[in-house]
This record gives structure tokens, C-alpha cells and sequence, in this order.
């Protein structure tokens, strides 16, 4: 699968959005996390009450976490692995990036 293309506005909402979550799930006392650069699936979360309970995530996944939904149902990292929030948006698929780009090389684009 290609990479997916965003817009550097977009890339500087995600960052921002991931920097502020990190921190949330920081002030957790029952979760312990950490982050690793040189990893598909960057993000380690452990439940510090069950040492034996540990999830490797991608960002994506993370992201796509509730934070407040987590701490309502008792702040703990299965607590957090289950709240699964809605994508806000659906994905624009990858042949619709692949022909965005295609078109902009080509001078086709019309914006």
C-alpha cells in the first residue's frame, strides 16, 4: 500500500492531536505508556495494575481512542483499548489519493 498523502494543515492537527492525547494518557495512574520511534506500531500501553496486560499500537489506532470514556469506565488500559471512538470523518480511500496525484504531475488538476 502507498503512503498516504495529507495536507501539512492536516499533518500540524494530528500532531498536535497526538501531542495532547500522549499527555492526557500520561496523567493516568493506571496506565503506563511509552513511545518508540523506530516501530510500525509506536506506542506501548500497559496497565500498571496488570503487568500482563499490554497493547502495541500504530498512531491511527491510538488516535482513534477516548481518552474520557477510558477514565469513566475506570481509567485502566483495557478501559482504554475498549473506547474506540467514531472516525470524526471516513478515509478517502487510496485510489482517490493515487489519481489526485496522478492528475496534480500530470497538470490535469483543475485547482
Amino acid at each position: 500500500m502507498g503512503k498516504r498523502f495529507l495536507p501539512v494543515k492536516d499533518a500540524d492537527r494530528r500532531a498536535l492531536e497526538l501531542y495532547f492525547m500522549l499527555k492526557q494518557v500520561e496523567q493516568m495512574p493506571l496506565v503506563e505508556i511509552e513511545v518508540s520511534v523506530d516501530s510500525k506500531t509506536p506506542i506501548l500501553i500497559q496497565d500498571k495494575s496488570d503487568r500482563h496486560y499490554w497493547k502495541h499500537l500504530t498512531i491511527d489506532t491510538f488516535l482513534s481512542l477516548s481518552v474520557e470514556q477510558a477514565k469513566a469506565e475506570g481509567g485502566t488500559a483495557r478501559a482504554l483499548m475498549c473506547s474506540q471512538k467514531k472516525s470524526a470523518r471516513p478515509r478517502v480511500p487510496q485510489s482517490e489519493v493515487d489519481r489526485g496525484v496522478s492528475n496534480f504531475f500530470s497538470g490535469d488538476d483543475d485547482e
